[in-house]
């Protein structure tokens, strides 16, 4: 793949993890969903927020999300408690983060990304419907860690480029096929699967 050598693990977006693959690849049965709301331009945040509010876009990720372990950075965490007043209701949050912080039952802390996936395993089987799906929800450096074990994509468009400081990279169509298309007035909802084997 362009981009690539020997020493590197294409997550699939052009660009790659420079570490030792037998490090970076994650065994787990879990059907892994990265969720993403993206601009036009790449941005996925700024200031540690989503630099829009779309009722249409936070209704879509709740439907998808419901019921299910959803993977996120301390940054996300604390903006959507911010946004809600609370963790997300009916989903397991597990949070990645180096800080240990006094969490309510449905938030896990946790401090690697394996620790992360053994957490949703143990999430799915024990406090959920053991679907065996859960969601990567960012922010941009848990988006790059986890890319090279997601399956599928569930991706917002936003017809919109504003400034940010946090970025999804460009989908690489030789690893990813979209699968499913809804066009609405603001956004376009999009669905990618993986194309062959995981790195």
């Amino acid at each position: 793949m362009p981009g690539t050598d020997a020493g590197e693990v294409d997550n699939g977006f052009g660009d790659a993890d420079r570490s030792d693959p037998a490090e970076t690849a994650i065994e787990t049965a879990l059907e892994l969903v990265a969720i993403v709301a993206v601009a036009e331009n790449g941005v996925i945040g700024v200031d540690g927020e989503m630099p829009w509010h779309i009722p249409e876009d936070l209704a879509h990720f709740k439907r998808e999300t419901t019921g299910h372990p959803v993977i996120m950075g301390r940054v996300t965490y604390e903006s959507i408690v911010a946004g809600l007043g609370e963790p997300l209701p009916d989903r397991t949050s597990i949070v990645l983060t180096s800080r240990a912080f006094e969490t309510p039952e449905n938030v896990l802390v946790v401090d690697g990304i394996d620790a992360a996936v053994r957490a949703a395993e143990r999430a799915d089987r024990e406090r959920h419907d053991g679907s065996g799906r859960t969601y990567v929800a960012g922010g941009a450096s848990v988006y790059e860690q986890l890319l090279p074990a997601v399956d599928r994509l569930v991706v917002t468009e936003v017809g919109r480029a504003p400034e940010g400081d946090a970025f999804f990279p460009e989908i690489d169509p030789s690893v990813w096929r979209e699968v499913a298309r809804d066009e609405r007035e603001s956004v376009t909802f999009l669905e990618y699967e993986r194309i062959g084997s995981k790195a």
